[in-house]
């Protein structure tokens, strides 16, 4: 009898040492590049991967992929790939191999695009599973869709813990959950479940960063102040941190994220631009949880939007569905993930539009100066639909050509040309974004002296026939 264990029990060692599992993703990471994409892989003990790639399902290249950090995380970026191309992939640890599949970002001059957005899953993963089964569904309907999604975060219960984001986030039992994060990037904000531990005590998203390592503004590496933006085709999307700097009661940004907020918006020249947080400026109320609306949002994250055309705020933190308008800007409170769900107070009056308690994703889709948001069911009914406009392009192209300002740089003294309309509001932004001069211009060609003013970098907002054309200008 000894010696049949002798010879069974290698055997059996053996054949544990190979069995190597992927027990997070293939997941991907949207690199901020129309030809370039992160792919990020996770298994439960030391082992080897192999990665293959290619525009068909035979790959045709294939790179060994080494651990990164103390976990067994493999991280491969993609470069030098064609833009608005769909690739193909797949995963080989040991005798595991998973597939999945993108389509690079397109040309920063495209003028369609879909995407998606959901949050707030936490515990409930089977949840989650119905709304991105639905998501999928909408893929296979549109393949060009196959783009990216945005969550608006707690995506777990207690984020300071492996154990929930393997038994919720990453949970390879609900295959839809899996399936859509290995063929979308996702683009996560940080909730205030990310920075708490199993006795809900905040600290640092330190296990949120290291499996979404984002390339942040600050160059964050500990899992606070990560805040960052993205182009991809006719959008910029601004991600924001509430949480940044210990600031966990009440949400709020520093005074450096809403600076690099304000410059971030400033320079962006995309048709559409969009903010993505957790706790929203407005929402629909519910009574017995209460979370109120976020005065941050409200006080220093509104104005900027109105300052710089951004057309939409997608949150979440609240559990239902909720379409708030203030001004021109539209909030939507994106809660309908999985999580529990909270029956709003009102549903409509106000600046509430209309509010619904159901698990929902929103699609949208942006077709030159329209955008339709949609929030929609896991069953695929709608809830809402929002139609966006912006003034037709061409007549904000003309707008541009007739305003020159110059010289660029200045010493000081301001030339601003315009033609074709009789007069324009000026507003000049420093770079915390307040205001230091505002006035009319009516003549042809304005003179405004700014030597009195410190050196650095402005922007000037010309308003005209309902226009606001930017111009960065630098005092040297």
């Amino acid at each position: 009898m000894k010696t049949v264990l002798l010879i069974i029990l290698p055997f059996f060692l053996g054949a544990a040492a190979c069995a190597q599992s992927i027990i997070k993703g293939p997941y991907l990471l949207y690199p901020n590049s129309n030809t370039a994409m992160t792919v990020m892989w996770q298994t439960d003990t030391q082992a080897n991967s192999t990665f293959y790639w290619g525009t068909t399902q035979s790959y045709g290249n294939s790179t060994p992929v080494s651990e990164f950090g103390n976990d067994h995380q493999f991280k491969y970026t993609l470069q030098g790939l064609i833009p608005a191309q769909k690739y193909y992939y797949k995963v080989e640890v040991g005798s595991m191999i998973k597939t999945g599949s993108f389509i690079t970002a397109p040309n920063a001059n495209k003028q369609n695009l879909t995407f998606y957005i959901y949050g707030d899953t936490r515990a409930h993963p089977e949840v989650q599973n119905n709304v991105t089964g639905r998501i999928l569904t909408e893929i296979n309907n549109n393949p060009s869709s196959q783009t990216f999604c945005l969550i608006t975060g707690d995506c777990v219960t207690h984020g300071r813990t492996e154990n929930d984001w393997q038994n919720q986030f990453f949970n390879a039992a609900y295959s839809n959950n899996e399936s859509l994060k290995s063929k979308i990037p996702y683009i996560l904000a940080r909730g205030n479940h990310e920075n708490y531990n199993t006795n809900y005590n905040s600290g640092y998203a330190s296990i949120f960063y290291k499996y979404w390592p984002y390339n942040f503004a600050s160059n964050s590496t500990n899992g606070d102040d990560m805040y960052y933006s993205f182009d991809y085709g006719p959008v910029h999307i601004a991600v924001v941190d509430q949480y940044d700097n210990g600031s966990y009661s009440p949400a709020k940004l520093s005074s450096v994220q809403l600076n690099w907020l304000q410059n971030d918006l400033a320079f962006s020249n995309k048709t559409w631009k969009f903010i993505l947080l957790h706790e929203p400026g407005w929402s629909a109320k519910y009574t017995s949880r209460e979370h109120g609306n976020n005065i941050d949002v409200q006080n220093n994250i509104q104005p900027l939007c109105m300052q710089y055309d951004v057309k939409a705020v997608f949150g979440g933190h609240n559990h239902y569905y909720a379409h708030c308008k203030v001004d021109s800007v539209n909030h939507f409170t994106l809660g309908g993930g999985g999580a529990p769900l909270y029956n709003p107070s009102h549903t409509s009056g106000g600046v509430i539009v209309y509010a619904e308690a159901t698990y929902h994703f929103m699609k949208v889709q942006i077709t030159g100066d329209t955008a339709v948001l949609t929030a929609i069911k896991p069953d695929g009914s709608i809830i809402e639909t929002t139609n966006l406009h912006i003034p037709t392009s061409g007549l904000n192209e003309n707008i541009a050509d007739k305003i020159k300002v110059y010289p660029n740089p200045s010493d000081g003294i301001i030339n601003i040309q315009f033609s074709g309309f009789s007069n324009a509001d000026l507003h000049l932004y420093d770079m915390s974004g307040r205001e230091v001069l505002s006035k009319k211009i009516t003549s042809n060609t304005n003179k405004i002296n700014l030597s009195n003013f410190n050196k650095g970098v402005y922007v000037i907002a010309v308003s005209a026939d309902n226009q606001i054309i930017r111009k960065k200008i630098v005092l040297k």
